[in-house]
């Protein structure tokens, strides 16, 4: 349980001081609880004597009532310096791991470790900052109260203080393993509660699919199951525990009735008087209270030990811009030199290598799968190349913190996330010293304004988690608002226009325009009629860069771009016929 205090002071780092004077004021608190069990022994001696006057029981009062009046002000600097100490701790933990998780490798991100990011800030934070301090309060006093309390007793009667400090030693071994056993189970309980809020997000995200798919009883099944094994492991952690926790609260019941016969013995052989024995055995009640709260304590501060572990291996996760430096741009081409690059040990890119020149447009053509996402994620380094080197500028994306780079950068890609908050913060979550009147002119420019005009609270409208409120064709254009609100000089457009209505797909287009003015623009085109006017075309085919020109350069070439255009050709010429019509319809 030491350990744990060290963690905690740890963790506290800036707050430490605060901590640690809390702590002393905690030790004179116990000093001064100890007041009356000498006040009682004086009372006892002075009735046994029968020499008891007014003057001793109004001095007893008096001496009492002080040591109680400096308890309450020692309680309250106490409760000053260290009530809301953990929610100042805790707040500005999340705030460090929000920074740390930006600046992580996507990599990182696995389903199972969005569960375990979740679970660590929403379940083990939250858990250590409703009860780490009044924890830490508990054990320090615990272990001062009994220490302390051996002293007086050796104050009063070596013989006692020797036998009740050998009790309690023996005593806090016990405490040692059930801390063993709550060690192995908390960790146990900890990884389970991460895998059931993996199972709940998995369930939640994919409802949609669910519904659609009829698959509701068998995802939930998958749900329930990851429930009730959640049930199970908390039932196994409570009958893991039960014992030693026994053990270790009757032993200490064991200790007071031992001590109690010992104080009686040494009365019945004459060499204590009944005042001191009187004192001794309601003394040694009051003496195993704090520690044998530390049982119940126990449970707790294991989990928060776990807790710590999982927060602790969550903030070493290597960041990726460790070693850059924030620097500023003066030109934004971008060139790929060599670059290979794979997913775990599938290999997406081969030795690619080409240059996007200023404020010209660049397309990325071919099939799914040919590493086209795969390029743009490189520019903003949400992956890092194994091999070669990508430059903005000239400039080693590798040497730049991921806020300087993507500073320069905006990116509109085909599923659009909104957070659910007003329109108006939605925008302005591009560039956040905007004004609004530069936000307006954002959302005109991107052909939104007067649909968000049309809703009943405008620019004051919350939309839904992910922008559920709206349509997909809407969502795009506030994404392109924002984007043209941050006016980064290099965008980077995932076909924005793929998956929208023809009267959607007009308007994007609209903003698209109003975007890339003057930019340094690369799209990953899905419609190749959408790039015709693109300054040079790459055509990815199995990770390779295959073919690059302008499109009638390419249209001129035997090649994937060729087969690709005919076949966009022949689809958009495609039509059934009636003749055709009634030949399916005799089938049936």
């Amino acid at each position: 349980m030491l350990k744990f205090i060290g963690r905690m002071l740890t963790l506290s780092g800036s707050f430490s001081g605060r901590i640690k004077r809390a702590f002393v004021i905690s030790f004179l608190e116990s000093l001064f609880s100890n007041v009356p069990i000498f006040v009682v022994l004086y009372l006892l001696s002075k009735m046994l004597e029968q020499t008891l006057t007014a003057t001793d029981a109004w001095l007893s009062f008096i001496v009492m009532a002080a040591a109680l009046f400096i308890r309450i002000l020692l309680r309250r600097l106490f409760l000053t310096w260290q009530s809301g100490t953990a929610y100042e701790i805790c707040a500005r933990e999340r705030i460090e791991i929000g920074d740390r998780l930006k600046r992580f490798p996507m990599s990182h991100f696995k389903e199972g470790s969005i569960g375990n990011i979740s679970s660590v800030i929403s379940n083990d934070l939250l858990f250590i900052e409703e009860h780490g301090m009044n924890a830490m309060d508990k054990v320090i006093n615990g272990y001062l109260s009994l220490a302390i309390g051996c002293i007086i007793l050796m104050v009063l009667d070596w013989r006692i203080g020797l036998f009740t400090l050998l009790l309690s030693i023996g005593g806090l071994f016990s405490l040692s393993k059930l801390q063993g056993v709550g060690r192995i189970q908390s960790r146990i309980r900890q990884a389970q509660q991460a895998k059931l809020t993996s199972s709940v997000l998995e369930y939640v995200r994919g409802i949609a699919i669910i519904k659609s798919l009829n698959m509701t009883a068998r995802k939930a099944k998958t749900l329930k199951d990851a429930i009730q094994s959640t049930r199970d492991h908390a039932i196994q952690f409570e009958e893991t525990f039960s014992p030693p926790t026994i053990y270790f609260k009757t032993w200490f019941s064991v200790a007071i009735a031992l001590t109690i016969f010992l104080a009686s013995w040494f009365y019945l052989e004459g060499s204590n008087p009944l005042s001191l024995v009187l004192v001794l055995v309601i003394y040694v009640f009051y003496l195993f209270i704090p520690v044998q709260a530390l049982a119940a304590l126990t449970g707790h501060i294991r989990l928060m030990e776990a807790g710590l572990d999982r927060y602790e291996k969550l903030k070493e996760t290597p960041i990726q811009d460790a070693d850059s430096q924030q620097l500023k741009l003066d030109h934004y081409d971008i060139t790929f030199n060599k670059v290979h690059f794979s997913y775990d040990e599938q290999t997406t890119l081969r030795d690619v290598s080409f240059q996007v020149p200023e404020r010209s447009k660049t397309a990325l053509v071919g099939m799914s799968g040919s590493g086209k996402t795969t390029i743009a994620n490189l520019i903003v380094r949400f992956w890092d190349v194994q091999e070669g080197e990508v430059k903005i500028g000239g400039v080693n994306v590798k040497k730049m913190t991921n806020e300087s780079l993507l500073h320069h950068i905006s990116m509109v890609f085909q599923k659009v996330y909104l957070f659910q908050d007003t329109i108006y913060n939605n925008i302005k979550f591009g560039n956040p010293a905007a004004t609004k009147e530069e936000i307006i002119r954002a959302a005109r420019k991107a052909r939104c304004h007067d649909f968000i005009m049309s809703l009943e609270q405008g620019y004051d409208t919350i939309v839904g988690e992910a922008g559920a409120t709206l349509s997909g064709g809407e969502k795009q254009r506030i994404s392109i608002a924002r984007a043209i609100l941050k006016d980064a000089p290099i965008i980077l457009l995932d076909e924005a226009t793929a998956n929208v209505d023809p009267d959607n797909e007009h308007y994007i287009q609209q903003a698209i325009d109003e975007l890339v003015k003057q930019k340094t623009v690369l799209v990953i085109a899905h419609r190749l009629s959408t790039i015709k006017s693109a300054d040079q075309i790459l055509v990815m085919d199995h990770g390779k860069l295959v073919q690059k020109g302008k499109h009638d350069e390419l249209i001129g070439q035997e090649g994937i771009y060729k087969e690709l255009w005919h076949r966009r050709l022949n689809a958009r010429s495609w039509k059934i016929t009636s003749r055709e019509v009634n030949e399916k319809l005799s089938y049936l």
